[in-house]
């Protein structure tokens, strides 16, 4: 009986799959799947991702734990850029900027998904441009320099390519030739092309060489030899007596250099003055305009006596009309243009300063010379109110010098009370930045007037910290061309200072 049980029991635990022989907790043929398919998970790309308008992009493959049967993408890549739903590379060349933006990419099979957040930034594509980037007009001996500009996608600004990485060439030499730093000299009257080469861009700039840069000498008591340069417009000595403008540079600048960065030669041409160039005194030059600069101010230079020298020969030498004799300058320049609205005012029908307020005093009220004009004389004061080297408020600006500039509005208030107007003024709006007050209204019925016109830049401050250079107004000629000097500010174009100055002195 005993055995029989036994055998009863062996029987059962055997029925029951107990105890099988290969030792496997489940045995037999009748279970699940032995690789069960498992959702994919830690997706990835490489994020941040920058791409640029007009470069292929260097394609973005995915990182990714398991089987993937499709990709997808939300929002949809920008223009361009394509996702491939098979492998999940994204490829191709973007077609317009896009602000940065997170793309969620979802990698997928039948037992799940798993996300992934591309940040993608599409910046636009590299730009380059030439200046001056208008045609302009010079004369036979003169010097301008050009500058190669490329401002590269999604760069916060535009960076000057060393001219001698540039290759140039003129397509007339017999006309104007170019040198290997970009500068462009006339030799003969007529038209050529220069061309600029750089990495992958090809810019082009049709310069006219029309009528005479001429160097002149002349000797001025207590100072010796002094030097100035005059633009003579072709055919102009057959008109008739014709007006002329004085111009004087900035600080440390040349009267070659004040020429190419005002662009006075070309309104020149057009308008049908002469342009007068001054050179200052000097190894810096600079000129003696009252509170400042450099050694003509430390050494007490006569630059009235120096100018008048200057208006003598030419009205000997060439046909110059002697009541249409105006005056205008940059920085420096500017506070002499001051100055000889104070001193030559007999001589001087009219003067413009472009980033200069008067000399006759500093911020502190410290004199020195008075201003006693023999007539009132039209006034223009153009200034950006972003110029960091001559702040618009006056006082100590960022460039070489330590002067403590008397400012803007003061300026402008003292010529009002000489010029014998009121406070009244009638405004225009020019370009998107500049606005223009003319004050005309005469105070006293009984005395002579004269305008006085202030124009005020005041566009975004867009400021390179780092090289301390201003694109857009700062300490620069409107409407003109960038001193070739590393830190020099970049001019606005929405404001052509040389014609709208002269427009209003010799209207």
């Amino acid at each position: 009986m005993r055995n029989f049980l036994a055998c009863l029991f062996v029987l059962f635990v055997a029925a029951c799959g107990g105890g099988g022989s290969d030792g496997s907790a489940g045995g037999g043929t009748g279970g699940g799947p032995t690789n069960p398919i498992v959702a994919p998970s830690a997706l990835s790309y490489p994020s941040p991702t920058t791409a640029m308008v007009g470069t292929a992009l260097t394609a973005l493959n995915p990182s990714v734990t398991g089987t993937v049967t499709s990709y997808a993408v939300a929002p949809a890549l920008p223009a361009g850029l394509t996702l491939n739903t098979t492998s999940g590379q994204i490829s191709g060349t973007p077609t317009a900027a896009t602000p940065s933006a997170v793309y969620t990419i979802t990698a997928r099979n039948t037992a799940g998904s798993t996300s992934f957040a591309l940040t993608l930034l599409v910046n636009p594509a590299t730009t380059a441009a030439l200046e001056p980037s208008a045609a302009t007009t010079i004369g036979t001996g003169q010097r301008i320099n050009l500058f190669f500009v490329q401002r590269v996608g999604g760069a916060p600004f535009p960076s000057y390519v060393d001219a001698t990485q540039v290759s140039w060439t003129s397509s007339n030499p017999s006309f104007a030739t170019i040198d290997a730093s970009g500068n462009v000299t006339g030799i003969a009257e007529g038209s050529t092309t220069i061309t600029a080469r750089y990495q992958s861009f090809t810019l082009q700039l049709s310069v006219q060489v029309r009528g005479a840069w001429i160097a002149r000498t002349l000797t001025v008591p207590g100072q010796g030899t002094r030097r100035y340069a005059i633009y003579v417009p072709n055919g102009i000595g057959a008109l008739g007596p014709k007006p002329a403008l004085i111009a004087m540079h900035g600080g440390t600048g040349s009267a070659m250099g004040q020429a190419a960065s005002s662009q006075l030669a070309k309104t020149a041409a057009d308008r049908q003055f002469y342009a007068v160039f001054l050179e200052g005194s000097g190894a810096l030059q600079t000129f003696n305009a009252g509170a400042c600069c450099g050694s003509a101010q430390a050494q007490n230079v006569d630059d009235i006596a120096f100018t008048r020298a200057v208006i003598t020969d030419i009205r000997a030498n060439y046909g110059i009309d002697p009541a249409k004799i105006y005056a205008t300058g940059f920085s420096n320049g500017a506070m002499m243009a001051h100055r000889l609205a104070c001193d030559l005012a007999d001589q001087i029908a009219g003067v413009a300063a472009v980033s200069g307020a008067s000399g006759e005093f500093d911020r502190a009220g410290t004199r020195y010379y008075t201003c006693r004009p023999a007539r009132p004389i039209p006034v223009i004061h153009i200034h950006a109110a972003n110029d960091r080297n001559y702040p618009y408020a006056g006082g100590v600006g960022d460039g070489i010098s330590t002067t403590n500039f008397y400012g803007v509005d003061p300026t402008i208030n003292d010529w009002l009370s000489r010029n014998n107007v009121t406070t009244q003024f009638v405004e225009e709006v020019i370009g998107a930045s500049t606005t223009c007050r003319r004050y005309a209204t005469r105070a006293n019925l009984s005395l002579p007037t004269a305008p006085v016109t202030i124009c005020r830049q005041n566009p975004p401050d867009v400021y390179d910290s780092v090289n301390r250079v201003v694109f857009g107004g700062g300490h620069s000629w409107p409407g003109g061309v960038r001193s070739p000097s590393a830190n020099s500010d970049v001019p606005l174009s929405d404001f052509d200072a040389s014609t709208y100055l002269w427009g209003q002195l010799s209207p």
